[in-house]
């Protein structure tokens, strides 16, 4: 049976990649690590963001820019983001 609608978890619709941990994932540097641990407990575990967010202690843009790397999920915007329009700051008056 085939879906209609792409799977989605916690807002996001995901890809059809599969996780696969590597070889020796002890051998890692700590940041592949972290990484490997935040992809293996989203596609493996079927861990929510905000769960893994709390394990992990990590920041949610932190996870989602992980999950968005390794493709696990899909970007939500439509658009490509544009860089933030400068602020202007203003002196105050006296």
């Amino acid at each position: 049976m085939q879906w209609l609608d792409p799977p989605q978890r916690d807002g996001f619709q995901l890809t059809r990649k599969v996780f696969v941990l590597p070889a020796k994932p002890t051998a890692l540097d700590l940041a592949t690590k972290r990484k490997v641990t935040v992809c293996n407990l989203f596609a493996n575990y079927e861990q929510s963001i905000a769960d893994i967010v709390r394990m992990l202690d990590e920041s949610y843009e932190s996870v989602i820019g992980i999950l968005l790397a390794e493709k696990l999920v899909h970007e939500r915007s439509k658009e490509p983001r544009e860089s933030a329009p400068q602020s202007h700051r203003f002196k105050p008056q006296r």
